[in-house]
């Protein structure tokens, strides 16, 4: 976004919000159109604009640069799930997939919310919610998620929010320092994703074998029926 079209969202939102003291300065309205065109540098005008269109629609206040990108958030990554929506599609596959869930979890939930059940795990998180129909304590399987999907959830908004330029520097800097904890927790996860692939290809391979050993049965039954 270019710093004409900063002023002209900026001279919108004037016009939306004519009894807010700040913008009778106009050095004020100037600044404010300096800082959006430096934080909204690298994003597209016609993203922005909308952003704040909806802010004023729905708010009575002007927006700041953190409510605009929040709102960026919501239209340019659908797939980062509010907690308790990803609860609502947890809920859901419990309810139709129920304890022996076989299926991959990354295809049955969104990414983020995928992980999250991953950390858990399936059948811990079945438990809690079972033990709440024979005596247990209602809601645990929710508070497990909550609590495990919120950190989460807030950390990738708060990296998704932040411009990439900015995003760039800031692990341009964090890699020049020697702590290697971020890339333990990466090289673990990689390794989990490449024991999962592993379990994944035997099973296929076992079921294979199976269904061709079914299938062998299944001729020479018919060839001692016939013979």
């Amino acid at each position: 976004m270019t710093k004409a079209d900063a002023a002209r969202l900026v001279a919108i939102v004037v016009t939306a919000y004519p009894n807010f003291d700040k913008f009778k300065d106009a050095k004020a309205i100037e600044a404010t159109v300096n800082l959006w065109a430096m934080m909204f540098e690298q994003d597209e005008s016609g993203i922005v604009a909308l952003a704040v269109k909806k802010h004023i629609a729905t708010n009575k206040w002007p927006p700041s640069v953190a409510e605009v990108r929040e709102i960026m958030l919501e239209i340019q990554h659908p797939e980062l799930i509010e907690p308790d929506k990803a609860w609502l599609a947890v809920s859901d596959l419990m309810y139709s997939a129920g304890q022996f869930n076989h299926g991959d979890l990354s295809r049955q939930l969104p990414p983020l919310v995928a992980r999250a059940v991953e950390s858990i795990g399936w059948t811990s998180l079945w438990e809690m919610h079972r033990s709440a129909y024979i005596g247990g304590k209602p809601g645990m399987d929710r508070v497990a998620f909550m609590q495990q999907y919120t950190p989460m959830y807030e950390r990738e908004k708060s990296r998704s929010m932040t411009p990439a330029q900015l995003t760039e520097k800031i692990d341009n800097a964090a890699g020049s320092l020697p702590d290697k904890g971020q890339r333990l927790i990466e090289y673990r996860e990689s390794e989990r994703r490449r024991k999962e692939q592993e379990m994944e290809a035997i099973t296929r391979g076992a079921l294979r074998l199976e269904s061709q050993s079914v299938e062998q049965t299944k001729l020479e039954l018919r060839g001692e029926v016939l013979g």
